[in-house]
């Protein structure tokens, strides 16, 4: 499982009431913050760890975007893996880009995080040469099926000019730790990536800030001053 459960680093915040417009998503922070931000979620969606992550990252004085990319499919019937790739495989993930590409443009989005295949979904913001600040934790470079299934990072990252930059665990299950090697033997040809691979850790680190190891801590509070860093620009 990527992400689902509060962190007690975090805040304890509930989701706002959802907005349903042309991109259903919650919103936390004050209305009028002068840079927005949009974290799109892994394939589990909006819940707890998500809340207390953008009510995090809105304490600064961020708005933050929690785009719901599951809304018109409803909720999971079971948290569970099966559940999750049986409603994200709903997603067409050609046409979802474009409309969140949109969203970002009409409300001046300035950064974008992703988790898992929001991590994938970073990927290509960066080949379309989106312009904002990208953040991928544990996205996939050998890409996800899909009806509309997006073009393979692996094949294109050598000719991506927008910087973005992803954060690997190199015991990565899902991703698979030869995709990560490969990724990491990738970035010396591909200068727009920031690429960063933690030792010891796998899939879904961040929710490690509540571990009592104090290297997967560390990891956690290493990639979570990245996604500060995306929040303040």
């Amino acid at each position: 499982m990527c992400h689902g459960q509060a962190v007690e680093a975090f805040p304890n915040a509930a989701l706002p009431l959802k907005d349903v417009g042309e991109l259903a998503s919650y919103y936390f922070g004050d209305e009028q913050a002068s840079r927005k931000i949009a974290v799109l979620p892994d394939i589990y969606g909006c819940n707890p760890f998500y809340a207390g992550l953008c009510a995090h990252l809105a304490q600064d004085g961020a708005g933050v975007y929690l785009v719901d990319t599951f809304h018109e499919f409803g909720d999971l019937p079971e948290v569970t893996r099966d559940a999750a790739f049986a409603r994200r495989h709903n997603i067409k993930d050609r046409a979802f880009l474009d409309q969140f590409e949109k969203f970002c443009a009409d409300h001046d989005v300035a950064g974008v995080i992703g988790f898992c295949l929001g991590g994938l979904y970073i990927f290509d913001l960066a080949r379309r040469g989106m312009k904002a600040d990208l953040l991928g934790l544990y996205g996939f470079p050998q890409g996800m099926e899909n009806s509309e299934k997006l073009p393979v990072p692996f094949d294109y990252l050598p000719s991506v000019t927008t910087p973005f930059a992803m954060l690997m665990g190199r015991e990565d299950v899902p991703v698979g730790r030869e995709n990560v090697d490969r990724l990491e033997r990738f970035a010396p040809t591909s200068p727009a990536m920031s690429l960063k691979v933690y030792e010891g850790v796998g899939h879904g680190f961040l929710p490690m800030l509540d571990s009592e190891d104090a290297h997967e801590r560390a990891v956690a509070e290493d990639a979570l001053a990245h996604c500060v860093a995306v929040a303040r620009g």
